[in-house]
């Protein structure tokens, strides 16, 4: 039909008002309030620990400063923490890790030293995580622990845990593992990574992923949704 209506999509290339953040890939980013927060990746020179800020409003890019605690890196957890916080915890910095650190918004600076409380989880990259402010905690699902020896044409080893985390402060309360209530019956998503997952309310969805191993990498197309209580 001629006259049915149609769906456009008008992209408009940013011109930044400052200085911008170097070229990278492997990088990541949240949205927080009217400000874009993206932290690390990987640039021409190496591995990245800078922290940046986009002002949504303004078209300033800010350079919030490198972490003095994390070595740079690719595929990190970025987690939006109470208190005006956000915390960068794991992430692969030539191999996988499970160190953090703390940048607080509100006072503009790093916290002086890394994160605790991040011993017990397995080191990873390329995880799912989630901020779920309603019930003041975090959650970091699966995710890359062994790496590819074919890198981004094989599958490396993969996890299936859901790492919780305090809201507030980042520390580990507990790592979930499937059947851990004992029930044969109970639903789990399997072992990935590389896959993405998003919040709606008080909810945690996963879609898709890399599985498998070098030999046999799988692409996975299943959706879970879960939900943490308080």
């Amino acid at each position: 039909d001629e006259n049915e209506e149609r769906t456009t999509a008008n992209w408009t290339q940013i011109n930044a008002s400052s200085s911008i953040p170097s070229a990278r890939s492997f990088h990541k980013m949240i949205a927080i309030g009217t400000n874009l927060y993206m932290f690390g990746g990987c640039g021409a020179d190496g591995r990245l620990n800078d922290l940046w800020k986009f002002d949504t409003l303004t078209y300033k890019w800010t350079q919030l400063g490198v972490s003095n605690v994390l070595r740079g890196r690719g595929g990190p957890n970025i987690l939006a923490l109470n208190e005006n916080k956000i915390a960068i915890v794991a992430g692969f910095a030539g191999e996988e890790t499970n160190d953090g650190h703390v940048y607080s918004l509100s006072s503009e600076e790093w916290e002086k030293e890394g994160m605790k409380g991040l011993d017990e989880m397995r080191p990873r990259s390329v995880c799912c995580f989630a901020s779920l402010p309603r019930v003041n905690k975090c959650v970091i699902f699966g995710g890359e622990v062994d790496p590819s020896q074919k890198g981004h044409e094989g599958a490396g080893g993969f996890e299936r845990d859901a790492v919780v985390l305090d809201g507030t402060s980042g520390t580990v309360l507990e790592t979930i593992q499937p059947s851990s209530s004992g029930s044969v019956d109970e639903e789990w998503p399997g072992n990935r990574g590389w896959a993405d997952a998003t919040v709606h309310g008080d909810t945690f969805y996963i879609f898709g992923g890399l599985a498998g191993d070098d030999a046999s990498p799988v692409r996975l197309d299943d959706l879970w949704q879960c939900k943490v209580s308080p």
